[in-house]
């Protein structure tokens, strides 16, 4: 009898010390991404739109009652760095899922640490076909579609404009190799399209040589999506050389080319977008983020916010206690994002079933309440491309 009652009250005492602040541990989700490099302004962006979606989600109480809690890394643009973030994350730190890499070749290498220790990793740009395998069931696109996607849309747009000639620029790493087997299937097989294709390395500061290479044809459109890094520098000699027509960005962040290239770029520049600039979610959104962090909500940070909604509506009533059962509920989820300009909603291998990211350029308008003195304005929305089904 006494054993008993002692069993008992041990019991009651352990869940009165213990029990309430089990219930309160926080979800840990990981900030994954370039704080360093040349992708930072990539990565701070990612970092802020999760903060803003963690913090309406706490002030409304958690998830199941419990906080989120932000553990950040910064993978350097380093796929070793990354590796080795990821790994301490999961054992050391207990997060339930990782996201907002930029880099491919980090993607490549963190993508497969995440199949091993079957942890949810969000990918915001990092598009390059040959991370996502027929086997992947714990990768998940959020804002940049593979690569042979992203080309499938400009496609459509050279055939919608009757574009004839069509120079490219890509950067020598995984990125820059994806794009350029996507043009080669998707851009030169267009009746009577030609194309000219050149390679720089990643740390490229000057394009002139390249630029002028393809001048010689006098391209109608320049596609320098494949080389994130060097595209200020792309617009910016590019126009200083006269060539005519639009240059298409790499998803770039959407304030940069304002701040690093100027107005000389306004109705020249056109990038893709996954946030729909015109959409009233979306300029609501913008709003609460600029009053934070006096920056515009673009790409990046909607995808940040994007995937703390997404692990925070799947682990809702109790589901998906585990990142094995979290990846279940993503998968098999279907997730509408205030201002996204697609549901997102995956296939077994975690490519986007519903993408379809609009083009947008740049016009002056007068002084906004945000002091900006232009905006970014819409010009192609793409159609839903089919997902891209890996070979392997």
């Amino acid at each position: 009898m006494v054993r008993q009652w002692s069993i008992g009250l041990a019991a009651a005492l352990l869940a009165a010390v213990f029990g309430p602040a089990q219930a309160q541990q926080p979800i840990k989700i990981a900030f994954l991404s370039s704080l360093s490099g040349p992708f930072t302004p990539w990565g701070i962006q990612v970092r802020d739109g999760m903060k803003l979606a963690i913090a309406e989600i706490n002030a409304a109480g958690g998830v199941n009652g419990r906080p989120i809690q932000l553990i950040e890394r910064d993978d350097r643009n380093n796929a070793n760095e990354g590796v080795t973030a990821f790994k301490y994350l999961v054992e050391r730190e207990g997060i339930v899922a990782a996201g907002g890499v930029i880099s491919s070749d980090v993607g490549l290498a963190v993508s497969r640490e995440a199949e091993a220790q079957k942890v949810p990793l969000f990918l915001t740009m990092s598009g390059a076909h040959q991370i996502l395998t027929k086997d992947s069931r714990y990768t998940f696109r959020t804002c940049l579609p593979a690569a042979p996607m992203s080309m499938a849309y400009i496609a459509g747009l050279i055939k919608e404009k009757k574009y004839t000639r069509v120079g490219v620029i890509v950067a020598d790493y995984a990125w820059g190799h994806a794009l350029r087997q996507s043009v080669e299937q998707y851009i030169k097989p267009l009746p009577g399209v030609k194309v000219q294709l050149e390679v720089a390395p990643v740390p490229e500061r000057d394009f002139t040589p390249y630029l002028r290479k393809l001048q010689a044809m006098d391209p109608e459109i320049l596609i320098a999506t494949g080389h994130p890094p060097g595209n200020a520098t792309i617009i910016r000699q590019a126009i200083e050389l006269g060539m005519k027509g639009p240059i298409i960005g790499p998803w770039y962040p959407t304030e940069l080319p304002v701040e690093r290239v100027g107005e000389m770029m306004f109705g020249r520049f056109v990038d893709y977008s996954c946030a729909d600039f015109e959409n009233a979610g979306y300029q609501a959104l913008a709003a609460k983020f600029h009053a934070q962090t006096k920056r515009l909500l673009d790409n990046n940070a909607l995808s940040g916010y994007a995937i703390v909604k997404i692990v925070a509506a799947s682990m809702a009533g109790g589901k998906a206690a585990d990142p094995r059962a979290l990846a279940t509920a993503i998968r098999t989820g279907r997730f509408e994002i205030p201002g996204y300009a697609w549901p997102l909603s995956y296939t077994q291998w975690g490519e986007m079933k519903e993408a379809a990211p609009i083009l947008y350029t740049y016009e002056k308008t007068a002084p906004s309440s945000t002091g900006a003195t232009w905006r970014p304005k819409v010009v192609f929305r793409s159609q839903t491309a089919q997902p891209y089904v890996p070979g392997e």
